[in-house]
């Protein structure tokens, strides 16, 4: 089915693909933005969906090693950690966070690793006028996604963090990096209560699914606080749905992936 995104592709013996890697893989819509970026700059790329699981990713790292005409990788959950292991280079952001999601694969064979879910994250709400700087956020995961968000919210400025995970020792991991790199940002852990805080930040999967519960209750939303996804499949979760029920300014996750595509266009050569 063709939509406002749908890409016309001119694949050749000579294009260069690009994989979206995940489990699940239906929800994504990287690919779609991703073909027609290229397809409008006239680049001989295209950008495929492949679904694998952490038990298949050894097997399938290894089969993608092979392929002379891989540009790169954007691992998605759960395969940003694993991809971790088996770059050659990382970048300085990839290591505080400790997991990536984009690679390069140079043409001899090393394979260079980033993450940009943050940046895309902070580029969202900075092209919608939403700057971070100086404004506290309610950060629920600290998975890949939740991780690189906390980074980029720190660079980017904002005065406190409270970290949040279904798995303490996570949250205070990513909480102690953060209070390493970017001592003059006040960053804690705790349970996710939004009371205070300008921005509340879902970073968890918790979303995608129509029986998913919410990521917190959304009772103890404020109307002035801004309430963000980074679920990009529905376009409008059940919890945007409630903030905009309180009166809430809200952004879909879509607003961060577009924010990533000038990143992972420019690491991958592509501008």
């Amino acid at each position: 089915m063709r939509n406002e995104l749908t890409a016309a592709l001119n694949i050749t013996g000579e294009t260069r693909f690009y994989v979206v890697a995940g489990d699940p893989i239906r929800q994504v819509r990287s690919t779609e933005l991703y073909n027609r970026l290229a397809s409008d700059r006239g680049l001989d790329v295209v950008f495929i969906p492949l679904h694998f699981t952490a038990g298949d990713a050894e097997a399938a790292i290894s089969g993608l090693r092979v392929f002379k005409n891989l540009g790169g990788i954007i691992p998605t959950i759960p395969h940003k950690p694993g991809f971790l292991k088996v770059v050659d280079e990382l970048s300085r952001r990839a290591r505080m966070v400790g997991a990536v999601n984009s690679i390069r694969c140079e043409d001899d064979g090393r394979w260079v690793g980033d993450i940009f879910d943050g940046v895309g994250y902070v580029n969202g709400l900075r092209a919608n006028s939403r700057s971070p700087e100086g404004k506290s956020v309610l950060l629920i995961g600290a998975g890949g996604a939740g991780s690189s968000m906390a980074f980029a919210l720190a660079e980017a400025g904002a005065s406190r963090l409270l970290i949040c995970d279904i798995v303490p020792e996570k949250a205070e991991k990513v909480a102690a990096g953060v209070a390493e790199y970017y001592p003059g940002v006040a960053v804690e852990t705790g349970s996710p209560d939004p009371e205070g805080f300008d921005i509340v930040a879902n970073a968890t999967p918790v979303g995608m699914r129509a029986d998913d519960p919410y990521p917190l209750n959304p009772e103890r939303i404020d109307p002035g606080q801004l309430v963000t996804e980074m679920i990009m499949k529905p376009d409008v979760t059940r919890f945007l749905l409630a903030a905009r029920a309180k009166g809430c300014d809200t952004q879909v996750g879509y607003e961060a992936l577009k924010g990533q595509a000038q990143a992972n266009l420019e690491f991958f050569g592509l501008i």
